[in-house]
């Protein structure tokens, strides 16, 4: 009889787990936000550019990764921002970082580049490779850094599940 009882627990529980993985359309698990068809997270940890990507990157299951956030429109932005409840000063870094052979920026998840900018007046200011990663300030606007700055947070973002 007990070891009924236990098979039946064991097959629940397997049970269970399988219609966790099939369950329909749920977009974001706490604490990741959802915006369009993307999950975010916050994390308020101080660390440098790679650091935070490789922070991001240990977020990933599979079948979504997860990286420093690429942004593809205004819209998304202003979320980004209302998502950092930016205080003066606070500065989040985001996925974009100068390709060192090209000169150019480009999104470290594959996202198109160049369809969305919002550099501050006067950037990006350093083509000499000391600032090739990107942070944004608490007013949207990005900013050029060097990748070896301890940033005070920055934001992963992941595709939602289907």
């Amino acid at each position: 009889m007990a070891t009924t009882i236990i098979k039946l627990s064991i097959f629940a529980a397997l049970l269970q787990s399988q219609v966790q993985i099939v369950s329909p359309c749920m977009p974001c698990i706490s604490p990741w936000t959802s915006f369009g068809n993307h999950c975010y997270l916050l994390v308020t940890d101080t660390k440098t550019f790679d650091e935070a990507e490789q922070y991001c990157q240990g977020l990933s299951r599979l079948g979504r990764p997860s990286h420093l956030a690429s942004i593809m429109s205004q819209e998304e932005s202003n979320f980004l921002v209302l998502l950092a409840t930016p205080k003066k000063g606070h500065l989040t870094w985001l996925g974009y970082r100068r390709d060192s052979t090209t000169g150019s920026f480009a999104w470290i998840d594959g996202s198109p580049s160049g369809s969305y900018t919002n550099w501050a007046p006067h950037e990006p200011n350093q083509a000499d490779g000391s600032e090739e990663c990107v942070e944004m300030y608490a007013n949207s606007m990005w900013n050029d850094r060097s990748c070896t700055h301890l940033g005070s947070s920055f934001i992963c973002k992941t595709p939602e599940r289907f």
